[in-house]
């Protein structure tokens, strides 16, 4: 993951095969989940970062747009209930028939299957007047009553970079949130969000001080003690006092080169506020090497 703006703009993500071991509860890839979702979408390798989540009050929808450095791929998921379609293929054919104003003109339309994915692509040799040679793929599955949505997208495409794209379809698996090999995420994201709980309670009543003094030390190395306590007013003085905070989504990741080598969470909740009924709240954490979760970023959406 890079991250912006001093660790508060949000950006999460991913994993070059650095130090932590499977006995820390993550791998070589990117967990994503909602609250209510039955499993936990995992991306294999693919050396992903995360660069902006959203999520809704449901606890059962949210978008996660991710990006890969080395392989020069965009990536986002979308997960939510089924609703307009039913299998893999009617969603598919049901987002290529919705159609997108932001397309504009394409080419080399073709449908086909990977996994238990069904997908339609396309090439664009202009966007908006540029010739970005871009090839997109919207990649459909259905599972549980759950629709999953990737769209995988590269600039300046040739045709051997299709492996790419197919690499990061072939590498999707999901974990059921019972047995075990769910165990050792779920125990992550508990102590995720004893953190996030135990450094919220800062937040919420305007302890901006202590709230900087709990951040990690990455965030504290790029921000002053000032302009936290600044950001913390600010945000804190308009909402006004918390009336609910329920969890919604969340995203797990190995490292973040070059800043660190050690994995990283991103929650969503939804809360409301005397001055917000309803809004997004993004937290971020850092598993620090006694294993304890510190947070790097507070973003309200």
């Amino acid at each position: 993951m890079k991250i912006t703006h001093a660790l508060f703009g949000f950006a999460l993500l991913v994993l070059p095969n650095s130090i932590c071991s499977a006995q820390d509860g993550f791998v070589d890839g990117v967990d994503i989940t909602t609250t209510k979702a039955p499993w936990t979408l995992r991306i294999l390798g693919n050396d992903l970062d995360i660069t902006n989540v959203q999520a809704k009050p449901d606890q059962r929808s949210a978008y996660f747009m991710m990006t890969s450095e080395s392989a020069k791929l965009n990536v986002s998921v979308f997960i939510e209930p089924v609703d307009k379609c039913k299998s893999s293929e009617q969603c598919r054919d049901h987002v290529l028939g919705l159609g997108n104003p932001k397309w504009g003109k394409f080419e080399q339309l073709s449908r086909g299957k990977l996994k238990d994915f069904s997908y339609f692509e396309f090439y664009r040799p202009e966007v908006d007047g540029r010739p970005v040679k871009m090839l997109d793929m919207y990649a459909e599955y259905v599972s549980q009553g759950y629709w999953v949505d990737v769209h995988i997208s590269k600039v300046l495409y040739a045709k051997e970079d299709h492996a790419l794209f197919e690499k990061v379809i072939n590498s999707i698996i999901f974990i059921p949130k019972t047995g075990t090999a769910s165990t050792a995420f779920d125990t992550q994201l508990a102590k995720a969000q004893k953190a996030a709980t135990g450094w919220l309670a800062l937040w919420d009543n305007t302890k901006c001080r202590d709230s900087y003094v709990a951040l990690s030390s990455i965030t504290r190395a790029e921000n002053t003690e000032k302009s936290w306590v600044d950001y913390c007013t600010k945000v804190t003085g308009f909402l006004g006092a918390k009336q609910s905070r329920n969890l919604v989504a969340a995203a797990f990741t190995r490292s973040l080169p070059p800043k660190t080598d050690r994995p990283l969470a991103i929650l969503a909740y939804h809360s409301g506020f005397a001055g917000r009924q309803s809004m997004i709240e993004i937290v971020g954490l850092l598993l620090e090497k006694d294993g304890s979760w510190s947070i790097t970023n507070y973003l309200p959406q």
